[in-house]
């Protein structure tokens, strides 16, 4: 199977105790149970064997971040098989330099709206995903799904994660807690 990519924001998510939530562009709202949504993802990709790529510009972002506790965490990430933490090395520089030339040039122009070191950053992680085989890419960074979907990747943002299907299921509160009906009028169909 192919792997999965992770940028920043997913990463964040499961990592960062102090996350920005991404918002839910239907609600207008930060995404309702982020952190599950991202740990059940996990467990999924785990599941099926799936590796989780991760660029080296999202760790240094990442624990630029969460600062010096980072360390403990991508210690462990490191350690797992499930993920693969993927360097900008000599491929990936040969990987831009044709998306560079042959998509980015046309389609993805230099804009005042982004500082252009940020888009550099963005090449390079979808460099480095390409050189890894992933197809799919976890991220609620705008600018960054843009580009992936120039580069024929699937950017997959966190309100669109699936919930454990406990959640799924619909809770009904059909009593206020501590009140019990005294009688059972007639009729109702209760015995």
């Amino acid at each position: 199977m192919r792997p999965v990519g992770f940028d920043n924001t997913i990463l964040s998510i499961l990592l960062n105790p102090k996350s920005r939530i991404p918002l839910d562009p239907e609600t207008g709202r930060p995404v309702t149970e982020a952190k599950r949504r991202a740990e059940f993802l996990v467990s999924r990709l785990a599941k099926a064997r799936r590796k989780i790529v991760i660029p080296t510009p999202v760790a240094a972002e990442l624990l630029t971040a969460i600062g010096p506790d980072a360390r403990q965490y991508f210690s462990i990430v490191a350690r797992s098989r499930l993920f693969d933490i993927a360097a900008f090395d000599f491929r990936s520089a040969v990987e831009l330099a044709c998306l560079n030339r042959e998509i980015f040039a046309a389609s993805d122009p230099k804009t005042p709206e982004q500082a252009y070191q940020k888009v550099k950053f963005d090449r390079q992680i979808i460099a480095i995903f390409r050189v890894a085989g992933v197809d799919d890419i976890y991220t609620d960074d705008e600018g960054l799904m843009k580009r992936a979907r120039l580069c024929g990747l699937n950017p997959i943002a966190t309100y669109q994660l699936e919930l454990p299907s406990d959640d799924q299921q619909m809770r009904l509160d059909l009593e206020a807690p501590g009140e019990v009906p005294e009688e059972v009028p007639e009729g109702d169909g209760r015995s």
